[in-house]
Formats: C-alpha cells, structure tokens, sequence
C-alpha cells in the first residue's frame, strides 16, 4: 500500500468521525483494551536483549511489562508487579537479571525466568 495525498484520496461525501471517538475517555479505554490488551505489539529490538538475564521494561495500554530473555534463550514477558504485594519488581528501564525476578518486599517468592 503506497501513500496517498489527500487530494488523491478525496471522495465526495466522505465524512471523518465524529468529534467524541478522538477525545472520549470511554473511547480511549476501548481502544486500550481492544488494541492493545489483545494483539501482539511489537516493543523493542531483539538485539535489546542479547543475553539471558537481559530485559527492559515497556508500556503497554498503561501496564508496566518485563521483556527478557530466559536462561534458555527464549523471549518472554511478563507483568512488571508481583503478584503477592503488587509492588513493581523492576524499577530500572533496562538492566540484567539473575535467574530469577525478586520482590523486593517478600524476596522469597520468586519467579523463574525459565517458565
């Protein structure tokens, strides 16, 4: 698909959306969820991660996400909160974990990066 001008575009009768589908909070909440809480959404390069234990972090419909790579290589994500206290686990926007993701709080739950 090439891009077009708008003079090259223009139907007679074309109309834009109303006004509210751009500045809705209810519009916006739907599109969050509808976009970006269902789709893959690309959020970085792989060579971001370049080791096991590499990760960064992204935003996504205004969930803070861990993006690594496991110890076995894989590419995984994961919510940025642990699921005991809610407290985030990564603060800095990138950086290298250990074979584990610690809650600072209650640092004996842990979760694999592996699974």
């Amino acid at each position: 698909m090439s891009f077009l001008k708008t003079v090259e575009s223009y139907r007679q009768g074309a109309r834009t959306l109303p006004g509210r589908y751009y500045t809705t909070p209810e519009v916006f909440d739907a599109e969050q969820e509808r976009i970006f809480g269902r789709h893959w959404i690309c959020v970085g390069r792989d060579t971001t991660l370049a080791a096991p234990g590499d990760y960064f972090l992204a935003s996504i419909a205004g969930e803070s996400i861990i993006v690594l790579r496991d110890q076995s290589g894989e590419r995984r994500a994961y919510y940025n909160v642990c699921r005991h206290r809610g407290t985030r686990l990564c603060e800095a926007p990138s950086g290298r974990l250990s074979e584990t993701i610690q809650c600072r709080i209650t640092p004996g739950r842990t979760r694999s990066m592996a699974a």
